[in-house]
């Protein structure tokens, strides 16, 4: 992450201590709570802008390797048609896509005669798409057998089509879950801050002694079980 990134992170992290210093604790002393508040809110983006690059990193592997097939298919050898690839994805998706420039790189060291099997184990291993791995393992096992690099081509851009539209068709149906979820999740704060506001003695014995502070500690992490709990629930991958 970017140093600005953790900034960000760490506003997030700051206005949620404070949130929470002042509807559970109604002390300055709940504001401790930004020291795990910030490595999750960090983790937490890493996390979404990982998935995010991955999936980006997935669809233009698609679109390289329907190029390499035509490419194999109109007489090129594998290695000149990774280099057809860039050529053609560069002018498509321009020369600072993520995997235009991991292409690059893999052209370079094909010309150092490095194995493209390697190459892409290698790139499978930096992105961790799984798409990349399994057809760099089917890749290496079909250029050691002499086995048909067109089917073979052919049928991994049809399964990554085939998981991607799976993918977006679960998005669609949960996408109303996901959104009662996090309305769900801001609906407990936003009952404590209305009996706050209305009715500020009713809950004043929970801000004072040790038994109100203890209790509102047990709220609290059981509001954070719950929050982690119903995104994990919603939280559906392929």
């Amino acid at each position: 992450m970017r140093v600005s990134e953790r900034f960000i992170c760490l506003g997030k992290a700051v206005a949620f201590a404070a949130a929470v210093a002042w509807l559970f604790y109604r002390s300055i002393a709940g504001m401790a709570v930004v020291a795990v508040a910030w490595p999750m809110f960090c983790y937490l983006d890493q996390r979404a802008k990982t998935r995010e690059r991955q999936q980006r990193l997935r669809d233009q592997f698609k679109e390289c390797i329907r190029v390499v097939t035509g490419s194999v298919q109109a007489g090129y050898s594998v290695e000149n048609a990774f280099a057809e690839a860039e050529k053609e994805l560069v002018q498509l998706l321009g020369g600072q896509a993520d995997f235009c420039r991991e292409l690059h790189c893999i052209n370079q060291q094909i010309r150092l005669n490095v194995p493209i099997e390697q190459l892409l184990e290698q790139l499978a291993n930096r992105s961790g798409v799984e798409e990349i791995f399994s057809f760099g393992q089917v890749f290496g096992y079909a250029k050691r057998n002499g086995s048909d690099f067109v089917r073979i081509l052919r049928d991994t851009a049809e399964r990554i089509g085939e998981k991607a539209e799976l993918e977006w068709e679960i998005h669609t149906l949960v996408a109303a879950k996901q959104l009662e979820q996090k309305i769900m999740n801001v609906i407990p704060l936003a009952i404590l801050l209305f009996i706050d506001c209305t009715s500020p003695e009713f809950l004043q014995m929970m801000y004072e002694g040790m038994f109100g502070r203890v209790c509102m500690t047990i709220c609290l992490l059981v509001y954070a079980g719950a929050y982690l709990l119903s995104a994990r629930i919603v939280d559906i991958q392929v």
